[in-house]
């Protein structure tokens, strides 16, 4: 195989042409693995991008080149990722006085300590006592009373913060449309006649609305008759049915 038809097979042939470099890729990648060039600087996509305009005439690839592309983009890739992390600062070392005096006494006491453990075994003290220590007497308290003003704005603080009481409110009761319907049937079947004010008129709205629907309900139902004389006046209900069956409401 020639030389040029090695060339061709490999990367050595192609030349990248970047604003920043200008030459082989595997030289390129030298030098920013030597951080002789700032890789930040170098965008891979126009480095993809050249090298798939270099192949694009090419009939048939070479495996050897797009292998060798290969491992050097993913080794580009990789040293592009570890520029973009950031690094933590590099301490430098300071060389301080009174930090070597420090570490000189601890040497020296260190020193003087392994010199008297020596001396004891040499005279055959196996046993370390010890010393005695004097105990410090326990420190006195004395309790002062605070000035009478201070306890006065001490408790006028704590009112201050206190919370109020929560306030209470009164659950209106829930009257369904059949509580309604059982409480006309159970009127109607001890008194045949009563009207609507009578029945309902001293409660709430919400009462009031169930009422003048079940009212309708048991009209419907051919239950009660009813009769309303004049333009907002009041309903005159009568019973027709025997209203004491309360399983009726059921139907609704």
């Amino acid at each position: 195989m020639t030389r040029s038809a090695m060339a061709h097979e490999s990367l050595a042939g192609y030349q990248l042409r970047l604003p920043s470099f200008e030459g082989a890729l595997d030289v390129l990648l030298s030098l920013i693995e030597r951080e002789r060039m700032e890789i930040s600087n170098l965008s891979l996509v126009t480095v993809t991008d050249g090298f798939l305009a270099y192949i694009a005439d090419m009939r048939d690839p070479p495996p050897a080149m797009l292998a060798e592309f290969a491992g050097i983009a993913a080794r580009l890739l990789v040293l592009k990722s570890r520029s973009l992390l950031p690094r933590p600062d590099a301490l430098e070392p300071e060389t301080d006085v009174d930090d070597l005096a420090a570490q000189l006494r601890d040497y020296q006491q260190a020193k003087q300590s392994a010199e008297m453990l020596r001396d004891r075994h040499v005279s055959g003290v196996q046993t370390f006592s010890r010393g005695r220590r004097e105990l410090e007497a326990p420190t006195r308290i004395v309790l002062v009373p605070p000035p009478l003003a201070h306890l006065h704005r001490a408790l006028l603080r704590t009112l201050t913060r206190a919370r109020p009481a929560p306030d209470v409110v009164a659950m209106t009761p829930l009257v369904t449309i059949s509580d309604m319907i059982d409480r006309f049937r159970s009127f109607l079947s001890r008194s045949r006649r009563t009207s609507f004010r009578d029945m309902v008129g001293s409660e709430t709205r919400s009462t009031r609305i169930a009422g003048f629907i079940a009212l309708l309900t048991l009209w419907r139902r051919g239950e009660v008759h009813v009769r309303q004389d004049d333009l907002f006046g009041d309903i005159r209900i009568e019973g027709l049915a025997d209203l004491g069956n309360a399983d009726a409401a059921a139907d609704d």
